[in-house]
């Protein structure tokens, strides 16, 4: 019977209509990550990261820092000539960079173009105009550099010590035990890896599309079958026989197999896609780095980045089984289509907002799971939690029936 209630499962239109949404989502979105990162001001971080990837491998000795707060310096001290030569610059009595850029914060206010006065606006041309001369020999702003710079420095500083990297932060007090180990210890010394700022946050939320996408062809390949099975009485008359009387566990076995089988070439064929992104060259890299926005964007496990992402795409994956489960649960108890696309559009959303929390910054302490927890690898309980309970409710609904259909 197996083989007979997995071939249902395989229909060419449905199958031809999955194919074109994956297209169309993988062109919409699962391409973003490829096509469109870094973008904006990220740009010149990411390639700092890179430069430095090539010039000093996978992180950063104490020689090496020093090599690139030298760099820093002479790029101030670049800034602070051009200032001196530039004409505007003499007319406002700017004399350094420092004093350009506190003239900017203090001057342009950054509202928007036709509320500005004359004032305010021959203002912005001014600094502007300034901006424009302070350009390197490769035709690169001065300016983004050293912003990016001046950004990394402060990073790294404060990671001199634990008791700088700890001061008047949320932190608790096991955190702070683990965290001194992961980070600070000299045989790990974990700040020290190169890896871009949010980089680990974008991988996360391309893994949340592909969730998306898996809730989207799950819903369409799987339960209509069951559905119509029952509405053209093909359940009723596989029970008469003698093979068919676990006809609900075939189907169940046959369903949770073809799920397993979407999920697994979705998850491994658009989460390997990020292998031949230029972001390998840092899944060898550990999962913490000086490369952070906030001090939360830290994590408890020396793993290397690739390792992580290999974890995101299993938790991935075990969402996508319970839902699954739950697929199947609603099919049984769906009397026809109408029911079913009821139940399943709301519980779809549920497990994409699911999904958000468990993935995204997953093993990371700015998970928001984490956060609200405070209890390590909590996504990976939280999503075994979930399969059981999806699993269940499948399970306990067959033995329920078989047992209503051998009493009726």
């Amino acid at each position: 019977m197996f083989p007979v209630e997995f071939k249902k499962l395989i229909q060419p239109i449905l199958l031809l209509v999955a194919l074109l949404i994956t297209i169309v989502f993988s062109i919409q979105d699962l391409s973003f990550i490829d096509k469109h990162w870094p973008n904006g001001r990220m740009v010149p971080i990411y390639d700092y990261a890179s430069d430095w990837q090539n010039r000093f491998g996978q992180t950063l000795e104490e020689e090496e820092i020093a090599e690139i707060e030298a760099e820093y310096f002479n790029l101030l001290d670049q800034a602070d000539k051009m200032i001196s030569e530039n004409a505007i610059a003499k007319q406002l009595q700017i004399a350094n960079y420092e004093e350009f850029e506190s003239w900017h914060e203090e001057n342009v206010s950054g509202g928007r173009i036709n509320e500005m006065s004359d004032e305010e606006e021959e203002i912005i041309e001014q600094g502007d105009a300034i901006e424009q001369d302070l350009i390197d020999d490769s035709g690169d702003s001065i300016v983004d550099q050293i912003y990016v710079l001046q950004n990394l420095y402060h990073s790294i500083k404060q990671f001199e010590s634990p008791d700088t990297f700890f001061n008047n932060e949320g932190f608790t007090e096991k955190e702070r035990v683990r965290l001194s180990e992961t980070l600070f210890l000299k045989d790990s010394e974990g700040w020290r890896n190169i890896l871009p700022t949010e980089l680990s946050t974008i991988f996360t939320d391309h893994f949340e599309k592909i969730h998306r996408l898996l809730i989207i062809l799950l819903s369409l390949l799987i339960p209509s079958v069951f559905v119509r099975d029952r509405l053209v009485g093909l359940q009723n008359i596989q029970w008469s026989s003698r093979r068919g009387r676990n006809i609900l566990w075939t189907q169940f076995a046959s369903g949770m197999i073809a799920s397993f089988l979407v999920i697994t070439c979705v998850v491994v064929f658009f989460g390997g896609f990020l292998y031949f992104t230029d972001f390998k060259q840092y899944f060898s890299n550990g999962l913490n780095s000086f490369f952070i926005e906030e001090p939360l964007q830290v994590s408890f496990y020396q793993w290397t980045f690739g390792q992580w992402i290999v974890r995101v795409g299993l938790l991935t994956s075990l969402i996508g089984m319970a839902y699954s489960g739950i697929l199947f649960f609603l099919s049984q108890t769906s009397k026809h289509y109408l029911s079913l696309l009821m139940k399943v559009i709301p519980v779809g959303f549920v497990f994409m907002f699911i999904a958000g929390r468990l993935l995204i910054n997953a093993f990371y302490l700015n998970n928001a799971l984490y956060q609200w927890t405070k209890i390590p690898m909590i996504e990976l309980y939280a999503g075994i939690l979930l399969l059981v309970i999806s699993i269940s409710l499948p399970i306990i609904f067959c033995i329920r029936q078989q047992d209503k259909d051998l009493l009726d």
